[in-house]
């Protein structure tokens, strides 16, 4: 075992069933994060460990992303990934955010990059929680799945949400009925939109990606895990959990982001 699946390892040792986190943070060590959820998802996903890490004294914000969660009334065809990337710049900017840690789920592995490439000195670490992961000149989806997605979409551009299981929480776990009463449609020129990075992306911060290890490809090869492991500016972590991690490893997600440094 290396030293960064150890870091894993230990980070769940330290855990109960419950959210109970280690000593608060020593005043003038507090951290500020920002969560941002995936598709389908608003910031409300994050309850759980946005307050297990404010009851550690570090500031957190849960931003929702146009078209989604508590904003679903504002989705329009022209809500695009760009939109979204803006929806996170624009926090920073009104909130005089600075020395950020800032967190993106899944499909919010296309967006951080890319403020990350807009306002790179006002973050501290990125990390990718079972994430895609941006590339530049390519989209979420690769050519002709959007299009062909597109014809059966609600009005042309909308997808319906899957069912819980599918993001990893169990039919019978006790969040899921709140998980799936929460979910919304997603608009789908988010993820078509190529990506364009004018200043190197997330190039030059620190990465971490944390692997979800309950994964719905089952034991086909992890496609991110060659790209990211052992390499320069990347720690590669892992959570024996499902896809939505927030949900169904609140405490140990927590854990692991408090070991941010």
């Amino acid at each position: 075992m290396n030293r960064r699946d150890a870091l894993t390892t230990a980070g769940a040792a330290t855990m109960t069933a419950g959210l109970n986190l280690q000593a608060q943070a020593k005043p003038g060590s507090q951290k500020t994060y920002v969560l941002v959820h995936g598709a389908w998802h608003g910031g409300w996903c994050w309850r759980e460990v946005a307050d297990a890490l404010r009851a550690a004294s570090h500031t957190v914000f849960v931003p929702t992303l146009t078209g989604l969660g508590e904003k679903a009334h504002l989705v329009s065809p022209a809500v695009d990934l760009g939109t979204h990337v803006t929806d996170v710049e624009n926090l920073f900017a009104f909130e005089e955010l600075t020395d950020v840690i800032l967190v993106g789920h899944s499909y919010a592995g296309h967006v951080i990059p890319l403020v990350a490439d807009r306002i790179k000195s006002r973050i501290r670490h990125l990390v990718f929680l079972d994430a895609v992961l941006a590339q530049d000149a390519k989209a979420f989806l690769p050519p002709g799945v959007g299009e062909a997605r597109a014809k059966t979409a609600i009005d042309g551009y909308l997808l319906p949400p899957m069912d819980v299981e599918w993001f990893g929480v169990p039919k019978d776990h006790p969040k899921a009925d709140w998980v799936r009463k929460h979910l919304t449609n997603h608009p789908l020129p988010t993820l078509m939109e190529t990506v364009r990075y004018n200043n190197g992306g997330p190039a030059g911060l620190p990465k971490t990606y944390i692997r979800c290890l309950k994964r719905r490809e089952g034991d086909q090869p992890d496609p991110v895990e060659p790209m990211v492991r052992d390499k320069p500016e990347w720690t590669w972590l892992t959570l024996d959990t499902g896809h939505d991690a927030m949900v169904t490893a609140p405490g140990e997600l927590t854990q692991l982001l408090l070991n941010i440094a």
